[in-house]
């Protein structure tokens, strides 16, 4: 049994939505937390969507009093979706700005680590890291829920005043970062985004063999193919490539691209079930062309030209050439109807592939009617391209 079965929710079996699962409806969700924007600093919640012409929704929060990312971007299947997407991502950054943990400080050598500082991610490794007296919070395991000391620098995300100043020893990112209606969903959503880009950190390196373009006529789920019309009748090139990864667990990557912003925008998604992993995948790409589009993000760079960076024509082979999508997928992924029974299998693999437990900790309290976690897996990677620019 997960160490998490007393969370917030006793009945742990999914609702499967478009594109996604969860603990209870979307309009439960946004009835727990609109209530409590404010509280959060979030001024602002905007539906963005039709700035571009595809029509998936994409939806911004706007929180001018943040120490990382003052507009956060969300996606969904509906408009709600999306909106509550855009405002959990704006809540998880406020916790990961103010973590509420009681902090201890020790070196790493004084500690009886089941981990290296290596396996963080440095920024640099060096011998005498080690021996270097900073500050600790309790992590807990989600293989046994034993607790772990893991560095407060790496919990906490924050670009503002001292801390933007303080020399830091890890690299900063929100990966792992995330919400749910319980911690069980937290943390599966974490271990999920935490293995997406564990997955798009190797293909970074260069290796691009396990990389198959997929076929989208060979794609059966409703969800998947609507999304997939909605892209053509807006005259929106794309490609949808499957990679195949360490954890087998269905991860894929989606390009978009048209010659009304010929730009190539991106996106990513893991998930046991495919289809949510290709919902994903695809939904994220669209919100990254409106990313562009908006230009409200405060980490879009500033020397961004469509001049400069524009394609002339959609750098896609056809999709015809692509692999069929269940031949992709053989032996891949799994279905459970309980979310606590799926965090126990993606725990299993991701403790086997990286040799450590995964690890989490609760940035939220007990007031709050949803979870916001920090899940942290030792020796997993994550691309530059996915982090907060300091």
């Amino acid at each position: 049994m997960s160490p998490l079965a007393n969370g917030y929710l006793a009945d742990h079996r999914k609702l499967r939505l478009a594109g996604t699962h969860r603990a209870v409806s979307p309009e439960t969700t946004w009835e727990r937390v609109a209530p409590s924007l404010m509280d959060y600093g979030i001024t602002r919640v905007a539906d963005v969507t039709r700035l571009d012409v595809i029509g998936i929704p994409v939806f911004l929060a706007v929180r001018p009093s943040s120490e990382t990312l003052a507009v956060s971007q969300g996606k969904g299947a509906t408009q709600l979706l999306a909106k509550i997407s855009a405002v959990m991502e704006s809540i998880e950054l406020w916790h990961a700005e103010r973590p509420a943990l009681d902090s201890f400080k020790a070196s790493a050598s004084s500690l009886d680590l089941p981990y290296t500082l290596d396996d963080l991610n440095v920024r640099r490794n060096v011998p005498w890291m080690s021996e270097i007296g900073m500050s600790w919070v309790p992590a807990r395991s989600l293989s046994d829920g034993r607790s772990i000391p893991v560095p407060l620098e790496r919990v906490r995300l924050s670009y503002s005043g001292a801390h933007f100043w303080r020399p830091r020893l890890f690299q900063s990112s929100s990966t792992g970062l995330a919400s749910g209606n319980d911690t069980i969903e937290a943390c599966l959503h974490g271990l999920y985004e935490v293995i997406e880009r564990d997955v798009m950190a190797h293909r970074s390196d260069g290796r691009d063999m396990n990389r198959r373009v997929v076929d989208p006529s060979t794609i059966d789920d409703d969800h998947v193919r609507s999304l997939l019309e909605t892209l053509r009748n807006a005259g929106v090139d794309y490609e949808i490539a499957f990679l195949s990864n360490r954890f087998g667990i269905p991860t894929f990557s989606a390009v978009v691209w048209s010659p009304l912003f010929p730009v190539v925008c991106a996106g990513s998604g893991s998930h046991l079930d495919s289809n949510v992993a290709l919902s994903r995948a695809i939904t994220e790409a669209v919100q990254s062309r409106l990313t562009e589009i908006s230009s409200t993000r405060d980490d879009i760079s500033s020397d961004f030209t469509l001049a400069r960076d524009a394609c002339p024509t959609a750098p896609f082979q056809s999709h015809s050439d692509g692999f069929h999508i269940r031949d992709v997928l053989r032996g891949q992924g799994e279905d459970f109807e309980d979310m606590e029974r799926e965090l126990e299998e993606v725990v299993r693999r991701v403790r086997t592939v990286a040799g450590h437990d995964p690890m989490f900790l609760e940035l939220s309290d007990d007031s709050v009617p949803f979870s916001v976690v920090r899940v942290i897996c030792p020796s997993l990677l994550y691309t530059e391209g996915r982090m907060l620019s300091a």
